[in-house]
């Protein structure tokens, strides 16, 4: 073999040899270990399936109970609104006849409102009892 240097040419076994046919399949291999990584692999895979299936029904049980307490936010906020509605109606119903009574008498430079004190207080205890609650 011409051209190729000296120290590639050594006797080398790479473990192949060249033939003219092709060799009968006498060889036998042995498969066992490769059958029992196999289903060792199999095993680990269904576990983590399973683990997965768990994992998502724990997020669906969690969603389903998420979407449950937004209705139930949904319905507390709304009758929360409806409540302080209905109280400013109650606060305007209080304060709009004071507030009327003295623009009719407007063209007046003086109020004479003997016994006020009295008529404020209530006025102030019933604007308080729906404020607070007292």
């Amino acid at each position: 073999m011409s051209g190729i240097p000296e120290e590639y040419l050594s006797d080398y076994d790479f473990g192949f040899n060249a033939v003219d046919d092709i060799p009968s399949s006498n060889v036998q291999i042995d498969t066992q270990p490769l059958t029992d990584d196999v289903e060792g692999i199999n095993d680990n895979v269904l576990r983590i399936e399973q683990k997965v299936d768990a994992l998502v029904s724990s997020l669906n049980s969690l969603n389903a109970k998420m979407m449950d307490m937004d209705d139930e936010f949904d319905m507390i906020q709304a009758t929360t609104e409806k409540e302080v509605k209905d109280k400013l109606v109650q606060v305007e119903k209080l304060i709009m006849p004071l507030l009327v009574n003295l623009l009719k008498t407007s063209d007046k430079d003086y109020i004479h409102w003997p016994d006020r004190e009295e008529k404020v207080k209530s006025q102030i205890d019933r604007l308080l009892a729906i404020t607070r609650g007292e």
